[in-house]
């Protein structure tokens, strides 16, 4: 109360004194009647009124604004007297970011609560203090209990009662730095081992065939397949065959020299890279035997996992750099061609690549006859993996999967003849048929009136029939051709077919953006995809890869790493569909989340053509939604590259 009072109280005292002494003054008499200093205090109190009213009450109620702002500011504010570094005045905020009480606050300097050098922040001050723009920086924070709190901080100098000030505006970034490095790592690193996964991998492998031109030393890889260990996950189930991978991964890392590198490329396969075995091929051949020798002796111990004893042994692949190839693709081929020559020899031993061994391409030149063969002769169909929505599990389209039905050997899933042709003109091929067929399935529900169509069709694109030139007018034409409606189109696409050119994707989706299809990154995580990439991509929906979802209901780290993905599609405005949901576990983990759709075994396995057909009109009675027109999503999707449509969801 005493501040409110104290200058209207001031002005009416002054004024007072100035009218009595006027009065005073004026009087012949000398003195002043009782009726002038009434008549004086009436006015001053008058006048001083007025003032309060008309200027000091709005200053005061825009000072108690500020200084509530000021108060209750989600970021920190600390002032600081340039001269000496001490903090003269900070914010609640601050004491709770360093975790200081206010006692201690009061007499600490600015050298004490961060992290960097003194020299850096003289500098800064000295920059700050003389210059009018003020600086936006990132600093580190030192906390009271020796913790260092990365903040983004806004620096600028503050002129109050004739002093120059230092004003800190602080911003908390521990949990974007956070999110952000859980992003980074799983773009580079296998999320069941923790171990480098295909993606550095490949960047280690190119750096070492760098190093050894450059100072003539060999290297080689190893790559390792456990042999039968489909019959451990038949037998006791993927949580036992998970864990031995975990502990084979922690046994390899210790067994290894620390130059080494040890990646899982995927299931039971590992792959060992060795550099400096020094400059002669024979002995290098010899020191990666050796070592291939030394890592069987990790498969010697029994593996106690969970109550039950298991033996495991492996088969190895062996090929040296540069003789056996001198890219990342070739001499990964040419391992994995060792070691199935090794499963073939009786398993449990290695293999050294030879050159011979490439007689093993004369088979899948076969294949690739078998497969001209069966597109040719109408052997392929296509297969739906329903999606669904977590709130009430309507089903709002699928995902469209290839299935070969051959004459011999029946039906054939994608994995067994698809890795034997990537990068071929038939890939292309195939591609375009899953395409075409795929759209004419759609056009023919659109213009069936007794049909109920999808809201979403999502088709998988490869990497190669997404960066032919022509692409964007082969989909028009088939669009043309078939009557389907584009805005019921999506195109799953993989982080790492995108970033290998960014600016050509970009405009390749924005065209085919302009025709209405909408895109999904597939198995998102298990590429490499940059935030900075990720944002430029106009992209609406994320589809978070099986591997993710396995254990999440029980493994923190893998629900950390999924409410992760689910954040940060949340902050870019993407829709998630969650893979490869097997249990209602994972569905409330994911409903809790506040995830809202998935598709997996749990929901419906992959349909036939007529199948998917009735579930489309069931679904549509069950939710009265016959009669609705088709989406309009340009921002999100409601939801096997022919290359993934190729596994089931």
């Amino acid at each position: 109360m005493v501040p409110t009072l104290r200058e209207p109280l001031a002005l009416f005292l002054l004024l007072l004194l100035g009218l009595l002494g006027i009065l005073l003054v004026s009087r012949s008499a000398g003195y002043l009647s009782t009726t002038d200093a009434a008549w004086a205090t009436g006015l001053s109190a008058l006048i001083a009124l007025i003032w309060d009213a008309a200027v000091q009450r709005p200053q005061r109620r825009r000072l108690e604004q500020l200084e509530a702002i000021y108060r209750h500011a989600h970021d920190a504010v600390l002032v600081f007297d340039p001269r000496d570094g001490r903090l003269i005045d900070y914010n609640p905020r601050t004491a709770e970011l360093l975790g200081m009480a206010p006692s201690r606050l009061e007499c600490i300097h600015l050298t004490d609560l961060h992290h960097e050098d003194e020299a850096f922040l003289s500098s800064l001050v000295d920059d700050v203090m003389g210059g009018a723009q003020g600086r936006y920086l990132r600093i580190h924070y030192r906390a009271a209990d020796g913790r260092v709190v990365p903040a983004e901080v806004a620096a600028s100098r503050l002129y109050v009662d004739g002093r120059d000030l230092l004003l800190c505006i602080a911003r908390d970034i521990r949990e974007r730095e956070d999110a952000a490095q859980r992003i980074q790592h799983l773009a580079y690193h296998d999320t069941l081992t923790g171990l480098p996964n295909r993606s550095l991998l490949s960047d280690r492998i190119n750096r070492a065939l760098a190093r050894g031109r450059r100072t003539g030393q060999l290297g080689g890889l190893l790559f390792i397949d456990l042999d039968k260990f489909k019959r451990i996950n038949d037998s006791l189930g993927h949580s036992i065959g998970d864990e031995l991978l975990k502990e084979l991964a922690r046994r390899l890392r210790s067994t290894l020299r620390e130059e080494d590198t040890v990646a899982r490329l995927g299931g039971d396969e590992f792959v060992v890279l060795l550099e400096g075995l020094g400059p002669r091929a024979i002995g290098a051949v010899a020191k990666a035997s050796e070592i291939a020798e030394k890592l069987r002796g990790v498969f010697t111990d029994a593996y106690e996992l969970n109550g039950h004893e298991l033996y495991v042994t492996a088969s190895i692949g062996i090929v040296t750099f540069p003789q056996d190839g001198d890219t990342v693709d070739t001499l990964l081929r040419h391992a994995d061609t060792a070691m199935y020559y090794a499963k073939g020899a009786g398993r449990d031993g290695a293999r050294v690549f030879e050159r011979r061994m490439d007689e093993a391409v004369s088979s899948r030149l076969r294949l690739e006859n078998e497969l001209r063969a069966g597109l040719r002769d109408g052997q392929f169909v296509l297969y739906f993996q329903p999606v669904l929505t977590i709130k009430d599990g309507r089903v709002l389209g699928a995902e469209v999967l290839l299935r070969w039905q051959h004459p011999r050997d029946g039906l054939i899933s994608p994995k067994a003849f698809l890795p034997c042709i990537e990068n071929s003109a038939l890939m292309l091929k195939l591609d375009d048929w899953v395409l075409s067929e795929s759209c004419r399935l759609l056009g023919d529900i659109q213009n069936d009136p007794t049909l109920s169509p999808p809201d979403c069709l999502s088709i998988n694109v490869s990497h190669q029939q997404f960066h032919q030139p022509d692409f964007v007018d082969r989909v028009t034409a088939i669009l043309t051709e078939t009557g389907a409606d584009p805005r019921r189109l999506q195109f799953e696409l993989t982080e790492t077919m995108l970033i290998k050119d960014i600016k050509e994707s970009v405009a390749c989706m924005s065209a085919l953006k302009q025709l209405g299809i909408r895109f999904a990154i597939d198995d998102f995580g298990t590429g490499y995809s940059s935030l900075s990439s990720l944002r430029q991509l106009p992209i609406d929906t994320l589809k978070v890869d099986r591997t993710f979802i396995r254990d999440m209901a029980g493994d923190p780290n893998d629900a950390v790493i999924v409410r992760a993905i689910l954040s940060m599609a949340q902050q870019f405005g993407l829709k998630v569909i969650a893979e490869g949901v097997e249990t209602r576990e994972q569905l409330q983990f994911l409903r809790d989340a506040d995830c809202t759709y998935y598709q997996g075994y749990l929901a419906r396995p992959p349909l036939a053509r007529e199948t998917f057909r009735e579930e489309l009109n069931i679904s549509a009675e069950l939710f009265g939604l016959a009669d609705m027109p088709p989406p309009n999503l340009s921002r999100g999707a409601d939801g096997e590259n022919p290359a993934a449509a190729r596994s089931d969801g």
